[in-house]
């Protein structure tokens, strides 16, 4: 074997052990058993706690508006202050709902900081192929818009003026 084939293997020696070093830090039976699902399971929870404050909310003010021809000034007064403290403490799902999405996003920092050292690693083309544009119903299920995306309201309210 001559000098130059054992320095190329020798490089592709260190190569392969830098990129299972690279792999082992990713912790891929971790994220894969313990972190992903973990952040899963806190966006369920992001998702059922707004829907149970939003329901708690729009209970307590449809209360509010039925009660007014039935209730006295004064007791009808007393009622929408009990109802406002209803509303209030719905309103306190937002604390929780933040700490849980700090989570989640931690989670996929940390991963997307793992997955960008090993594609360093690897030489891997930065250049990413846009994905498809969706078809058919998948148009629909994007979800709003993020800011600077999309139709402006401003523009959809010129169109029914």
């Amino acid at each position: 074997m001559s000098a130059s084939e054992a320095d190329e293997r020798r490089a592709l020696l260190h190569y392969v052990m830098a990129a299972r070093r690279a792999i082992a830090e990713l912790r891929p039976a971790q994220m894969r058993l313990q972190n992903l699902p973990t952040a899963m399971s806190q966006m369920g929870l992001i998702v059922e706690t707004t829907e149970s404050a939003a329901n708690q909310i729009m209970q307590a003010v449809d209360e509010i508006m039925n009660a007014r021809d039935e209730l006295s000034p004064p007791a009808y007064r007393s009622y929408v202050e009990e109802k406002c403290l209803v509303v209030l403490e719905a309103c306190s799902f937002q604390d929780i709902t933040g700490q849980r999405i700090t989570k989640v996003v931690e989670t996929l920092l940390t991963l997307e900081d793992k997955l960008a050292g090993l594609s360093g690693l690897l030489d891997e083309e930065q250049a990413v192929e846009p994905e498809p544009a969706p078809e058919g119903d998948a148009v629909l299920l994007n979800g709003p818009a993020m800011p600077g995306e999309g139709v402006d309201q401003d523009e959809i309210d010129k169109l029914f003026a």
